[in-house]
């Protein structure tokens, strides 16, 4: 039997699963009719299967998420996404453009809590936030006479076709 090594459930799931397993064990199923039923690797029946029998049912719980515990409280998170929602300029920056350093430094500033660059970040993506890049415009830029290019102008071109002096691509 072959097994997809990749998952797409949660940690809640994945524990529901391995509970199951555990009651499996505890009604004298074998690890193989385990596997077979859950559709899971017998590698992994047979872990759950030594935690089951060191630990029972407890054994087979989840034990939480990885890594240490943050040091942002969820206020702080919120403190954070509220902040970056009222923009840089309200922080006393030039611009509205928010780069890690500003959002590490406010953060320190609303929080009383200091990151790097790549912790910012995963706080920044966790909060729902994605990178931008800033559009760059012409302080020059005339909207209404590039409005009036493309309805007027710009048709005209196109039905002229090969005989226009606008040409889609280089010619070799």
């Amino acid at each position: 039997m072959k097994h997809n090594h990749t998952s797409s459930l949660s940690r809640e799931e994945k524990e529901k699963r391995r509970l199951k397993a555990g009651r499996m064990f505890r009604n004298g199923l074998s690890q193989a009719d385990v596997a077979r039923k859950l559709d899971v690797s017998t590698a992994a029946v047979n872990d759950w299967h030594h935690a089951w029998k060191k630990r029972g049912l407890k054994g087979l719980e989840s034990k939480g998420a990885p890594g240490f515990d943050s040091e942002l409280t969820e206020k702080d998170r919120e403190k954070l996404r509220k902040a970056i929602l009222q923009g840089a300029r309200k922080f006393g920056y030039d611009s509205d453009l928010w780069t890690l350093p500003r959002i590490a430094a406010v953060m320190k500033k609303l929080t009383r809590h200091s990151f790097g660059h790549t912790w910012t970040w995963q706080i920044v993506l966790s909060l729902g936030f994605t990178c931008q890049k800033p559009e760059k415009r012409a302080k020059e830029r005339d909207e209404q006479a590039i409005q009036e290019w493309r309805e007027k102008t710009f048709p005209r071109l196109k039905k002229m076709g090969s005989q226009s002096w606008i040409y889609a691509g280089i010619s070799g």
